[in-house]
């Protein structure tokens, strides 16, 4: 898959489109919020540099095809209010896995649905997926409705251990075929 030119995605509220370096500070904000960590195996940025490192590896992974995120820019406020993205590709199975997180205070709008619909329409219709996963934390009921409510299935559950964090994750496994 070639991510050249990248895709910007608009929908009614929001924009989805390439991380920057110009996105340092709104995803500096969102990275040290700890409930944007609480149901993850990934760690609170206590400085920018931690950003600025993150997005450079994410601009290299969708240079090197190995993934796509957009940031979730809101229309109406210009701010970068979260991310989504599309990784662990196999090209043999042609599927994919899902990634997302929102800033809380934007979550409960529907954003959220927003964004996921339309990056689950370009992985069938321009990726050709046949289908794409999404793994949650079983005590992560937001995310567990919102995969739900855009008809995803359960296919399994899962123990991960923390990389980051010296904890067992429960992980709820949802699959969407194309």
């Amino acid at each position: 898959m070639n991510f050249t030119p990248f895709p910007t995605i608009e929908t009614k509220n929001l924009l989805l489109r390439k991380m920057s370096q110009l996105d340092l500070i709104d995803l500096f904000e969102m990275r040290k919020d700890s409930t944007m960590h609480e149901y993850t195996d990934t760690l609170v940025e206590e400085n920018i540099d931690e950003t600025k490192a993150y997005i450079e590896k994410m601009r290299i992974g969708v240079d090197d095809n190995k993934w796509i995120i957009w940031v979730i820019e809101h229309r109406q406020s210009t701010k970068v209010i979260g991310t989504i993205c599309i990784w662990n590709l196999n090209e043999e199975e042609k599927s994919g896995e899902l990634g997302y997180g929102l800033i809380p205070r934007f979550q409960g709008q529907g954003l959220m649905r927003e964004a996921l619909v339309h990056a689950v329409d370009y992985g069938f219709n321009v990726m050709k997926l046949n289908f794409l996963d999404a793994y949650t934390e079983e005590n992560n009921g937001k995310s567990i409705k919102l995969l739900e409510t855009c008809e995803f299935a359960e296919i399994s559950r899962v123990d991960e251990d923390g990389y980051s964090k010296s904890r067992t994750f429960r992980m709820v496994v949802y699959r969407l075929m194309a």
